[in-house]
């Protein structure tokens, strides 16, 4: 049980991970750890999804599965990965976009930073200090830190400027690109400075140290969908993960894993046992996978109901889709359409092939009735006591 060591938590909102080789920054930090290069996110938009990497559970599962439900998070059902750290004795801080995109169950401490004025490298390296002081002390800590840099340019430069369906933005990718580009180095350089603060502070040796995206972004591929939220298409689904751990331990994981099991994982890094009181968590831990010990490919799920584009559900996921290393199966809920992409042939999701493999379908149809089925069936079993009263 690694009960004498910390855990530092970054989130870079938006970063795709097909654009990490364009920046040394993080070609570094990828170096140093365990690099998940095809972590498929549950939800393509930060409120869902970091509700959803929290729980280790489905948005549907856990209740934040649309903008509209960012305050029916199952509090009571879905026990959050801060709430075991506090539970062990931990000093537990966060610092957030706003009050609704995580949940904040769990927290000694909680900041809202300003998105427009904050300078997060001097911001989260002064809480990187308070929290090593207060290890210093003898207390063990969990500190979550949000980078919102990404967001906060493509609010301000497309959400502000630009409709779903705007041809001027679509027509514009090469310039959309190089745009979003400079915004990923941007992030590269933050994240690159704050790992050498927690070299510098001598944390890396007692402190589990992870780099998370929550999705990704468009820079106008597919009309209907000027950013996220809308569609479920790997530009942004695809996230990714680096686990720096003590031991510097380097390896890449090419197989699909889900922002899910990030939660399972550090549980079980830390030694804490899930809690049967509550909902089964339904990622896995990715300690297998390391240790390639685990045969069985794991399928991704995600789910997403957008406040724009062709098919708007404010209040529920209308778009899902099951994702594997080599197809993807989208059910378009609203207008009853159904993708098949091989994504191994076609990354860029061009070609629909689903009139072309209906046992491919047939079978991928099959996984997502489960996990959609799964989602809405109560695991908790009441004790028999509590029902005779």
């Amino acid at each position: 049980m690694n009960k004498k060591l910390n855990l530092i938590f970054i989130t870079i909102d938006g970063a795709r991970q097909d654009r990490l080789d364009i920046s040394k920054k993080f070609r570094y930090l990828i170096d140093k750890g365990v690099y998940f290069s095809q972590m498929i996110t549950c939800a393509p938009y930060t409120l869902s999804s970091m509700y959803a990497i929290f729980s280790g559970m489905y948005p549907s599962k856990n209740g934040v599965d649309s903008y509209y439900n960012m305050f029916k998070f199952k509090e009571d059902t879905c026990k959050t990965l801060t709430e075991y750290f506090k539970e062990e004795g931990y000093y537990t801080k966060g610092d957030f976009l706003n009050d609704a995109t995580m949940p904040n169950q769990g927290f000694d401490e909680v900041t809202i930073h300003n998105e427009h004025k904050d300078d997060f490298l001097k911001l989260h390296q002064k809480y990187l200090k308070k929290v090593h002081q207060i290890n210093k002390k003898g207390k063990n800590f969990f500190l979550y830190l949000h980078y919102s840099n990404i967001h906060t340019s493509i609010v301000k430069n497309v959400i502000k400027k630009y409709s779903d369906f705007d041809d001027v933005y679509f027509n514009s990718t090469n310039q959309n690109i190089k745009k979003y580009n400079g915004y990923l180095m941007t992030a590269g350089n933050y994240a690159k400075q704050m790992y050498e603060t927690i070299k510098q502070l001598g944390l890396l040796k007692n402190t589990l140290v992870v780099f998370v995206s929550d999705h990704g972004i468009s820079n106008g591929e597919k009309k209907g969908e000027r950013c996220y939220g809308s569609f479920l298409y790997d530009y942004t689904l695809k996230s990714f993960a680096i686990f720096m751990f003590p031991n510097k331990m380097n390896k890449e994981v090419k197989e699909v894993t889900r922002t899910v099991d990030i939660t399972p994982s550090i549980l079980d890094f830390f030694g804490f046992p899930e809690d049967d009181s509550y909902e089964k968590i339904q990622g896995k831990s990715l300690f297998p996978l390391i240790k390639r010990k685990e045969n069985s490919k794991r399928i991704a799920f995600a789910e997403t109901g957008g406040l724009n584009g062709p098919w708007p559900s404010h209040k529920k996921s209308n778009v899902k889709c099951v994702r594997s290393d080599e197809w993807k199966l989208i059910h378009n809920e609203t207008p009853n359409t159904w993708e098949l992409y091989n994504i191994k042939k076609d990354k860029n999701e061009v070609k629909n092939v689903i009139s072309k493999y209906p046992k491919i379908k047939k079978k991928m149809e099959d996984q997502l009735n489960k996990i959609v089925n799964d989602c809405k069936t109560p695991k908790i079993e009441i004790p028999i006591e509590l029902i005779k009263k």
